[in-house]
């Protein structure tokens, strides 16, 4: 409550900005919503059009060095908040994500195919998602790929992510 009458919820979207801070004010956004009492008032407030735009900027121009570790308050957000999660995905975030899987980093390949299945599971339109973005196609090279450029094999948890996701969309793609 006192952080929303002081503002705080403000400060934190625009250290988005600052390259020194945008981390640990992503993660305190993060926080902030799973702490959002029945009032949802922090919700209501990430949900404002100026504030979801500002969210898709920070992913899609986050700098190398810290995009590992966005990924898990990203995670946070889009799992606490279905109504925030479809908004973030319907104004960007989803080609985003999708685009950022040809990560060399088996950690943030697996956060990236979490905030996938979540976008995925709440989207309001699930089928379009999946051939806008040949998601298909990009799970199959996953699971097919491995790191030194040869077929098969390595990061094995990141293959059980994308098989797990695949097999998921083909349900959806034939009913």
């Amino acid at each position: 409550e006192q952080l929303r009458a002081h503002g705080g919820l403000d400060v934190y979207l625009s250290l988005l900005d600052d390259e020194l801070w945008s981390v640990i004010a992503l993660d305190s956004l993060a926080v902030c919503l799973a702490h959002d009492n029945d009032n949802r008032k922090v919700e209501q407030a990430l949900l404002k059009k100026e504030a979801i735009q500002k969210l898709v900027t920070f992913f899609q121009c986050c700098p190398e060095q810290h995009f590992v570790h966005i990924l898990e308050p990203f995670l946070k957000i889009i799992t606490k908040s279905s109504r925030i999660n479809t908004t973030l995905a319907v104004n960007g975030l989803t080609p985003l994500l999708i685009s950022r899987l040809d990560h060399q980093d088996a950690i943030a390949r697996l956060n990236l195919l979490k905030l996938i299945k979540a976008v995925y599971e709440h989207h309001p339109r699930p089928k379009q998602l999946i051939v806008e973005n040949d998601l298909p196609q990009k799970l199959k090279n996953l699971i097919e790929e491995r790191r030194d450029g040869q077929r098969s094999g390595g990061q094995v948890l990141v293959k059980q992510m994308a098989t797990s996701l695949l097999k998921a969309l083909h349900i959806n793609t034939v009913l």
